[in-house]
């Protein structure tokens, strides 16, 4: 984005651009940056093409990375968050960063990270800080539970598993047996994917306060019926619990709307605020 390469390959795009969207000028607005018989490309149209493609969410990250500045206090926490992502995206290409980096059309490793991966953990660490405040609201609100679960083609048939399934290592030993049609969902929420009849009873799977066989056979959609082992019902897997919800995509969109309307945020350029409350509702008052 930042070679003039990459300006000519969007030549018939920037071509499109006009240099009255937008109320947001820049200096020297109509030199020219690239020019032959066809195209003439201004520095205002490159601009707008810019604020076309990556605007709203370009604001949005600098907004939520000023937040985080202000509401995040532990220097050595976000560091080690660092350590963590630059670890997991060097793992993408034989642990070498520089090639990832590289691969994303940054000129090194030191810009890659101030400009994508630093901003990435700061929003990271400031969902993460929101729902360990707000740990029992969350799991009420998103509705946590985690469960094992065998699935058969007959009612009668979960209901003798749930009169064998007197603990966990009997449920285990009957998931052996159920093997092709047995699963540990492990830990899910309400936006999880899940069959609908689940999603119907998971508020009330997520308030059941003990570990053990759910009492009644539940009919899936597709007129299945699942028997489900639920554990980890004090929700005290509190990690786990944290990084579910962290990356959900609709918990993320609710902890930034709180976090910027906390912080006044607005924009005053009416196509950028429009892209804003396009992507969504809850950013802007």
């Amino acid at each position: 984005m930042k070679k003039l390469v990459l300006l000519l390959m969007c030549a018939g795009l920037l071509a499109a651009c006009s240099s009255s969207s937008y109320s947001v000028q820049v200096s020297d607005a109509d030199s020219v940056l690239v020019s032959d018989s066809t195209l003439k490309v201004t520095k205002q149209g490159f601009y707008e093409y810019l604020l076309d493609s990556y605007g709203a969410n370009e604001v949005l990250v600098e907004a939520l990375t000023k937040i985080a500045d202000i509401e995040l206090t532990d220097e050595d926490e976000l560091n080690e968050l660092v350590e963590e992502i630059k670890e997991e995206y060097a793992s993408y290409t034989d642990d070498d960063l520089s090639v990832y980096a590289s691969y994303m059309g940054y000129d090194d490793v030191d810009e890659y990270v101030d400009q994508i991966i630093v901003p990435s953990a700061k929003q990271e660490l400031l969902r993460k800080h929101y729902i360990t405040d707000n740990l029992d609201a969350m799991v009420e609100e998103y509705s946590v539970c985690s469960f094992k679960k065998i699935v058969v083609e007959k009612e009668s048939e979960a209901l003798n598993i749930i009169s064998e399934a007197t603990d966990e290592e009997a449920f285990d030993a009957l998931m052996e047996e159920y093997s092709d049609d047995a699963e540990d969902a492990g830990m899910v929420t309400k936006n999880s994917t899940l069959d609908d009849n689940l999603v119907e009873i998971i508020d009330e799977l997520s308030a059941v306060e003990q570990d053990g066989v759910y009492s009644s056979a539940i009919k899936l959609s597709d007129d299945t019926y699942a028997v489900l082992y639920l554990y980890d019902t004090d929700h005290s897997n509190t990690d786990d619990i944290i990084d579910t919800l962290s990356s959900d995509s609709d918990v993320q969109e609710y902890i930034e709307g709180i976090y910027l309307k906390k912080y006044n945020f607005d924009v005053y350029d009416s196509k950028i605020k429009a892209a804003i409350e396009e992507i969504s509702d809850q950013y802007l008052d």
